[in-house]
Order: structure tokens, then C-alpha cells, then sequence
């Protein structure tokens, strides 16, 4: 190995860390695509607007990069937001607002996110507040993509976390873009993610209904050749090797989740150094690590939203060695099987459990159910 190769297999090529984008995005060549068409095609194409939805590490906010990148690479303007933060539709307005202050520059900035705002200071206006309320969201969103359109362009508005919203905050943000885009027909894209919670919550609500009418990207785990393509693709572009048997290994144990995927390649690759080739001692060793962090970063904190009742029912699963069926669930629950459908119905929307053939369910995390027996 030269020099060259050997600083390049020392890097480890895998990015276990929510929101970076993967150094391969297997898999999700379908949602990248409709981005693609509906930016090409403008305001009537029904993708326009669009809201993503998937568990915790399934990739939503990737995808968000990807389709800013699409847009970039057409030489739009981007408003990237997070609904996680205060004052969404304050901080949309200012990004607006600058967008058209820098409108004339020779080179000016495209890609103006909250993240950038907040580091400036959430206060920033490019001239003191109109009284008669002229820089509202929708003026100021109208006015950018009016300059868009002048210029045969477009603006794309994405909002990560988009359940976190305060509920007045996405009414105004629904009303403007429904207005600009799907009335006024002007170039304002739109596209949302968020955990699958959102159906019961936010668009649940009556008023809700440009966000329920937004086309819907519903992120399901990867099948396994795309998840073997994530793991071994990084590994032979850093100049490292896998064995057969250690993929296999790794690809059963993500279960197609993309952000385990990150971790396991990752762990993997440090348990194999220095000479960089993944055994099947070096893929078990990484999954180890692997399902620690898992369980910290995303067993917990969703065990952490869970009612009592959601909580009950996984606890009962837990004490399956495989698969649950849904009327010992309830027997052991002390309920019908009717109400056990409920929860049963609810958990797989939130991405906790998924069904296992007729009247069965699975853990979608396999680090569940241990620690859940370890805590009763």
C-alpha cells in the first residue's frame, strides 16, 4: 500500500452522525429522483411539495440535503429552516429578507439556513420593522419568488423536525406557501420532514390541510443489497477490505436503518485497524459498539415519548424471544384485543414496531427488548 492509499484507509469513510449525509445514499434514488422532476417542472407537478416522514436516523434530514443540493445545482435560492427552534416563521421571514437584500450582489448567497441566522442573531433585519406589516412571511416569500420567477429560477423552503412546529407557527407556514405556490403558481417549493407522529398530531388538526396534502415520501428500511452497497462501497473507496461473512453479518444486523448502518461500518472499521480489512471478529465487535450507541441516542430518548400505555405494550412484547402476537400482548395486559390494535397501530406508525406476518410484531430497534428486560 503507498502512501496515498494508506492516509486514505486510515480515515474512517463512515459518518454515524444524524444529519450528515452518508458517504453513499443507497436506496433512496426514488425520492432524490421525484425531487429532481419536480423542481424541472415547477408549481403544478405534485411534488412540489412534499413531506417526508421516517423514524429517528432513517435519513429525513439527508434527504433535505439532497434536494437543497438539486436546487443549488439549478441555481435557485434556499431557505433551510428547523422547526425544532423558536420563531419558525420569524426567522423564514429574515432569510427571505436577505435573500432579497443580497438579490444584486455579483455572487450572492443561495443557501440561507436558521443554523446561519441564529449564529447572527436572531434580531437581524436588513431595515427597521414596517409598521404596516410589509415584511410579513407571505410578502416576503411572494417577493423572492417573484425575483425567481424574473429570473426563470426557483426558491425551496425545507423544514427539518417539522412535528416540533408550534401549531400557529405552521398555520401561517401552510397558508403562505399554499398561497404562493398552489394559488399564485410562483416557483416556491416546499418540502418537510418529520417523525411518523405527525400524523396524529399536527395533521390531525382541521386546519392542517396544505400539509396534508403535501405528496408524501415515507422512508422504509433499505432492502439488503443497498444496505450491503452503503457499508462495502465506503469501505473499498477508503482502500479498505470486507469479507463476505462480515457483510453479511453487518446488513442482518442493521435491519436496513440507515443510521445503524453508519454506525456499524464505522465501529467496524476501528475494531480492523490498523490493516483495514473487516473480519467477521471485527463485524461482531462492531455491532457491540454499534448497539450502545443505538440504545443511547435512539431507544431511550424514544422510550422517553411514549405514554404509559404505548410503554406497557412494549414491555409485554419484551418478554417474547421473538416475535409478539398481538392477543397474548393483550392478555398479558389485562385488555381486549380490539384496544391492543390500538397500540399495536400507533407504535408502528412511530416506527417502534413493525408487523411480523399475521397477528405478529417485531421490535424495530433489537436492542429493545434487552434493555427493556433489564429494566423490569
Amino acid at each position: 500500500m503507498n502512501s496515498d492509499r494508506a492516509v486514505a484507509a486510515a480515515r474512517n469513510p463512515f459518518l454515524p452522525t444524524f444529519g450528515t449525509s452518508p458517504p453513499v445514499l443507497a436506496g433512496r434514488d426514488d425520492v432524490v429522483a421525484r425531487f429532481g422532476r419536480a423542481f424541472e417542472r415547477g408549481p403544478t407537478h405534485p411534488d412540489f411539495t412534499m413531506l417526508i416522514t421516517g423514524v429517528r436516523g432513517s435519513g429525513k434530514t439527508v434527504l433535505l440535503n439532497e434536494a437543497e443540493d438539486a436546487a443549488l445545482r439549478l441555481g435557485w435560492r434556499v431557505i433551510s429552516m428547523s422547526a425544532s427552534v423558536r420563531r419558525l416563521c420569524r426567522l423564514t421571514t429574515n432569510a427571505a429578507l436577505q435573500h432579497l437584500e443580497h438579490a444584486g450582489d455579483a455572487t450572492p448567497p443561495l443557501r440561507i439556513s436558521s443554523v446561519s441566522l441564529l449564529g447572527a442573531g436572531v434580531e437581524w433585519a436588513p431595515q427597521p420593522p414596517d409598521p404596516r406589516g410589509e415584511f410579513d412571511l407571505r410578502s416576503a416569500i411572494t417577493s423572492l419568488a417573484a425575483l425567481a420567477a424574473d429570473s426563470d429560477t426557483g426558491l425551496l423552503v425545507t423544514v427539518d423536525e417539522l412535528q416540533a412546529v408550534a401549531l400557529e407557527e405552521a398555520t401561517e407556514l401552510a397558508v403562505t406557501v399554499q398561497h404562493v405556490t398552489r394559488r399564485e403558481l410562483l416557483p416556491v417549493a416546499f418540502v418537510g420532514a418529520a417523525l411518523p407522529e405527525i400524523d396524529e398530531a399536527l395533521l390531525a388538526d382541521r386546519g392542517m390541510t396544505f400539509f396534508q396534502r403535501c405528496a408524501r415520501a415515507r422512508l422504509t428500511p433499505l432492502r439488503p443489497d443497498h444496505t450491503a452497497d452503503a457499508l462495502s462501497e465506503p469501505i473499498r473507496r477508503a482502500g479498505g477490505r470486507i469479507d463476505d461473512e462480515a457483510l453479511e453479518h453487518l446488513v442482518g444486523t442493521s435491519c436496513g436503518h440507515p443510521f445503524t448502518i453508519q454506525l456499524l461500518g464505522y465501529h467496524s472499521w476501528e475494531m480492523a485497524a490498523p490493516a483495514f480489512h473487516i473480519n467477521a471478529t471485527h463485524a461482531a465487535a462492531g455491532a457491540l459498539e454499534a448497539d450502545y450507541a443505538l440504545l443511547e441516542q435512539i431507544v431511550k430518548p424514544i422510550w422517553t415519548g411514549l405514554s404509559d400505555m404505548d410503554r406497557a405494550f412494549l414491555s409485554a412484547m419484551a418478554l417474547d424471544e421473538a416475535d409478539s402476537e398481538i392477543n397474548l400482548v393483550a392478555w398479558r395486559l389485562g385488555r381486549s384485543a380490539n384496544y391492543a390494535q390500538t397500540y399495536r397501530r400507533r407504535l408502528i406508525d412511530a416506527g417502534v414496531i413493525e408487523p411480523a406476518g399475521r397477528g405478529k410484531v417485531r421490535f424495530s430497534y433489537q436492542q429493545m427488548r434487552p434493555w427493556l428486560r433489564s429494566q423490569q
